[in-house]
Formats: C-alpha cells, structure tokens, sequence
C-alpha cells in the first residue's frame, strides 16, 4: 500500500499556483480520508503515544516520525534521552492509540 494520498485542491491547477503552498500544513475531514486496514494508522493517530518496554518501562513519547527507505522511524522523547525506534516487527509489538501507548521489544543496543 502506498503511504501517500494524492491531494487536489480548487482553484490549485498550477505548478505556480501550487508552489506558493509548499509546506503549508493542511487539514482535512476523516470522513474524506482512504480506510486504513488493521494495524494501519496515521501519523497523528501515533505521535503523542507513550512508548513502553515489553517489561513495563516507560521510556518516553513519540514526538515524530521520520520515513526511510525501508520503514518509518520513531522519534521518542525521554526524560533525559532521545531515541530513534524503528517502526519493524521485530520491535513494535503493540500500538494502541486508544490506551495511548506502544509496547516495544527492546533489542540489543537499540536504547544505548
């Protein structure tokens, strides 16, 4: 599945036209989005979550999301520390926005 929407806006029919919005921050109705399938969310359905470890520790929250080449990548926000999670199977185990948290497995090295 492709991880973006084609957008297009009226009155918006120009590469110039367009242009003068580059970086603008749009909103939109849910209602008008693409379903998503199971364990599929938004970027605004994650960011705010309390990341924990399979062992019950709290270790920060996501405060943003950065995509690679291969997976996204968890920007989480520690007391003291900043971690990069990535987004794989093998360390998300569990989102749960309406728990507002993420269990992950911690592997070796990966909150070093």
């Amino acid at each position: 599945m492709n991880k973006y929407a084609l957008v297009s806006f009226y009155g918006i029919d120009t590469p110039e036209t367009a242009l003068k919005y580059r970086g603008a921050i749009i909103n939109a109705d849910n209602s008008l989005l693409p379903s998503l399938h199971a364990k599929e969310y938004f970027y605004d359905q994650i960011i705010g979550l309390a990341v924990y470890t399979t062992t019950g520790e709290n270790i920060g929250i996501i405060s943003d999301i950065f995509p690679t080449g291969s997976n996204d990548v968890y920007v989480v926000k520690g007391p003291e520390k900043e971690f990069l999670i990535p987004a794989i199977h093998d360390v998300i185990k569990t989102i749960n926005p309406e728990e507002g948290k993420i269990i992950i497995q911690v592997l070796e090295g990966l909150l070093d």
